[in-house]
């Protein structure tokens, strides 16, 4: 049976940032939207290619998309380029998933919203309890298929 955990965010950009740092290392990130004001075309092993697990989620019109290594380092550098932009609040990312060892661990679909953001087997019971307490999500619920 697998586990999918649907969330309820409360604090959108601090769950993304939480679920980036969690995630940080041997994993990937894609972005898809508008993303013409960001730099992550121009970072090293930038792919604009989908993969098994990581996907276009809008098919038309085509958005931006844009696929980077997640690790502490680059995790930084996102989270400072999305910060300084504006470009979480501003909903010019509108998907972002996170994949480590080819497996799917986070989608937060359409801007986030409480029905299409979603966590698998990678982010643990632990992590999401503490996201709960400290308010950046509302809770969380799961569900097995």
């Amino acid at each position: 049976m697998k586990r999918v955990t649907w969330i309820d965010p409360r604090d959108k950009s601090g769950l993304l940032h939480a679920v980036m740092e969690q995630c940080a290392g041997a994993s990937l990130i894609s972005f898809e939207g508008s993303l013409e004001h960001l730099s992550f075309y121009k970072w090293p092993n930038a792919s604009y290619e989908e993969t098994p697990v990581l996907k276009r989620q809008t098919i038309s019109p085509k958005l931006d998309f844009v696929i980077l290594p997640l690790d502490e380092e680059s995790s930084k550098g996102m989270w400072k380029e999305l910060t300084e932009k504006d470009h979480l609040v501003r909903e010019g990312i509108i998907h972002v998933q996170i994949a480590i060892e080819g497996e799917l661990v986070f989608g937060g679909y359409d801007n986030f919203d409480k029905e299409c953001t979603v966590a698998y087997k990678g982010l643990s019971e632990g992590f999401l309890q503490d996201l709960k307490e400290r308010g950046t999500i509302r809770g969380y619920e799961h569900k097995y298929s």
